[in-house]
């Protein structure tokens, strides 16, 4: 399967802003170059029409705006069409209820019934829609929800769904879910894991996980229902690329050793390096350079982790992978594992 801009639908919703600022923390320093709009403007320049895509941006997207025009846009669909469903913001989770929300502009803080629930969202397709597969995409905290809803659908509609975290985790407010896909839509060359000169969402969600994992401590997740097929062509390679450029390393700087990115190499065989910590940049030779090696801890393994209220807790390892651990707390119910990062966890004392 290729993908088709000409049969694609593209509702999106983009907010770094809300009515409610004193719960809803704004993300001003994501303002700039936002790449939820990158991602609109690429839709369109690729070919979807004007009027097959729907962008709500901040203030329009209210929750009325939201339910009003979700289900009329997804009723002028037909059966060959592919639905692609965004969201960034910020999103939560009831764990009293179950319910995973995305917060629209005028969501009031405790009053559930003023939030974009994603049931609803699931409900709106599966009575409007009238093709046979939904992309869905989210780049904010617990939009994992996605995917535990998606797991209790008995539906025809074959779904995939790419987020930037775990149900039951929150994510930066950085765009680094965003900006991935982005690359593998636009052929970058570092998403083509496997080199084969074409990029398919399972490359993207691969690289996703890679660099959410790495960058920002969160573990993104993917699934495909029914028959979405994870190979699905996004994009062609565009041009080649040294294989160091995007490599995940460890630099030293002053004894001390740091998670970095190689960008560039220079004739002198010098390569420029990103800092994920403080965001620098600097040319550095290849003897301080490192693979990137996470400690991790076996599986079974008793532990203690750094909850919400910064309390150390014992925990058991459930799963392990790429610096990140899936954990369950000693002392409270299933519903409460997440996937940890490293300085969320340390030898039980």
């Amino acid at each position: 399967m290729e993908w088709n801009p000409e049969t694609t639908w593209v509702f999106a919703v983009g907010l770094l802003e809300w009515e409610d600022s004193e719960t809803f923390s704004p993300f001003p320093d994501a303002v700039e170059g936002r790449f939820d709009a990158q991602l609109v403007d690429f839709f369109r320049e690729s070919g979807v029409p004007d009027q097959q895509i729907i962008y709500l941006q901040d203030k329009e997207a209210t929750l009325e705006t939201i339910r009003e025009s979700l289900p009329e846009f997804l009723s002028n669909t037909d059966e060959d069409h592919l639905l692609i469903w965004y969201f960034t913001g910020h999103g939560g989770w009831d764990s009293d209820t179950g319910e995973y929300y995305f917060y629209n502009y005028d969501a009031q803080a405790d009053d559930t019934e003023t939030h974009w629930a994603i049931s609803s969202i699931f409900d709106d397709i599966e009575e409007n829609f009238n093709g046979s597969k939904a992309l869905l995409l989210a780049d904010c905290c617990y939009s994992g929800g996605l995917i535990d809803e998606v797991k209790l659908r008995d539906t025809e509609i074959s779904y995939a769904c790419v987020t930037s975290a775990y149900a039951h985790n929150t994510s930066t407010g950085e765009w680094t879910f965003t900006a991935s896909l982005l690359k593998g839509l636009q052929g970058d060359p570092v998403v083509d894991l496997d080199k084969d000169g074409m990029i398919t969402l399972y490359d993207f969600a691969r690289y996703a996980e890679l660099e959410v994992a790495f960058i920002e401590d969160q573990k993104s997740m993917f699934i495909t229902t029914n028959h979405f097929d994870p190979q699905m062509q996004l994009s062609i390679v565009e041009g080649d690329s040294d294989p160091h450029f995007g490599r995940r390393v460890e630099v030293e700087y002053e004894e001390e050793w740091y998670k970095a990115k190689i960008l560039d190499r220079n004739e002198d065989d010098e390569f420029l390096v990103y800092y994920i910590a403080d965001r620098t940049e600097e040319w550095v030779t290849g003897d301080r350079i490192s693979p990137y090696e996470p400690e991790m801890y076996e599986i079974g393994s008793s532990v203690e982790v750094l909850n919400e209220d910064e309390e150390w807790c014992p925990a058991t390892v459930k799963k392990a992978w790429y610096g990140l651990h899936y954990i369950s707390y000693d002392d409270y119910d299933e519903i409460w594992d997440e996937w940890v990062g490293g300085d969320r966890i340390r030898e039980l004392e």
